[in-house]
């Protein structure tokens, strides 16, 4: 499996922070990731190497979602990369939204989407 067209959203990360930092925006505001969101990156994520920037939890995690005709049912949920991978063989493809949350103060923010096409 292989990724491209990745669109980066880092950019938009680090100005919600500078914005929360400088008291422009509300916590509850950011923190807002719903129920499913942070279920699923308790089961299906990983841990992150770096705490919450927000509450400083070394609970954060790193989840990935997929969306596309191509893979039916599938689309709309969270998946491991080996399930990614076989969703995408036989030449179909995928966006996978890279997305970090944070399951004690709810913070989420999608940090990349890209496609994932069969090698």
């Amino acid at each position: 499996m292989q990724y491209q067209n990745e669109i980066s959203h880092q950019l938009a990360r680090r100005q919600t922070l500078r914005q929360f930092r400088a008291g422009l925006v509300q916590k509850d505001t950011i923190c807002d990731a719903e129920f499913i969101l942070v279920t699923a990156s308790k089961y299906h994520g990983h841990l992150a190497d770096y705490p919450c920037p927000i509450c400083g939890s070394e609970d954060l995690r790193v989840v990935l979602w997929v969306y596309g005709d191509e893979i039916g049912r599938a689309a709309g949920s969270a998946r491991s990369e080996e399930e990614i991978e076989q969703l995408v063989k036989n030449g179909r493809q995928a966006t996978v939204h890279t997305v970090e949350v944070c399951p004690t103060c709810k913070w989420n923010h999608l940090l990349k989407a890209e496609t994932a096409t069969a090698s």
